[in-house]
């Protein structure tokens, strides 16, 4: 019989540190808040231990900064490391894309295009979920983990922005919609040239408009 293993659950500082992100890509802390261990550790019912290792973790991911003689602070974003963010992303998801679509079945599509309807009525606060699930799902075939795991971190320091540039105007919804579900088909029938200027055009797209909106309200 095979060597059973063991499944780790997950440390009570991963825990602390998946309810801090959500907090900071919820814009429930804001960009610039200033994250106090004893408060985090007051609100979350824990104590500091496990508030100090996931302030470091959520560090070495970039949400969080540690600024001298103020401690931690959410990561504020300024427009140029904002459009470079999107230039990563189109870059590396795009060679993502490519080298996943011949891996892209019948059962990648199905879940891509479930995630799909769900994203379609789904609230803002869980829309960039469902986002990067839909991603995840298309570039997973590439078996590129590491590139997967950063292009992740990247959609985790831009999904509060995705958020404010979604809310400018509801066409900017249901276009990334229609772009979503023409991606997919396209996938789905490997035409991958097509699908990956479709893809950079639309991370490029998403972009322009934030980027126009952050200029013109530099207090955002």
């Amino acid at each position: 019989m095979p060597k059973s293993v063991a499944v780790q659950r997950k440390s009570l500082s991963a825990q602390v540190a998946d309810t801090l992100r959500e907090l900071i890509i919820s814009n429930t802390y804001a960009q610039g808040h200033q994250l106090r261990q004893d408060e985090v550790a007051k609100r979350l019912g824990v104590s500091h231990i496990p508030v100090r290792a996931a302030f470091q973790q959520l560090e070495s991911e970039g949400l969080i900064t540690n600024v001298p003689y103020k401690g931690a602070v959410v990561t504020r974003l300024s427009v140029a490391e904002i459009e470079e963010y999107f230039d990563i992303r189109a870059a590396l998801e795009v060679d993502l894309l490519k080298r996943a679509i011949r891996g892209i079945d019948a059962e990648v599509v199905a879940r891509a295009r479930r995630i799909v309807d769900k994203m379609d009525a789904a609230p803002p606060l869980r829309w960039g979920e469902y986002n990067w699930k839909l991603h995840e799902e298309l570039y997973a075939p590439a078996k590129r983990p590491i590139t997967l795991e950063f292009v992740r971190k990247i959609h985790d320091n831009l999904d509060r922005y995705v958020r404010i540039q979604l809310s400018l105007a509801e066409d900017n919804r249901r276009r990334a919609h229609k772009e979503h579900i023409q991606l997919i088909d396209l996938c789905e029938s490997r035409e991958q040239g097509k699908a990956a200027r479709l893809l950079f055009g639309h991370i490029n797209r998403v972009r322009d408009d934030l980027l126009e909106h952050l200029r013109q309200n530099p207090s955002k």
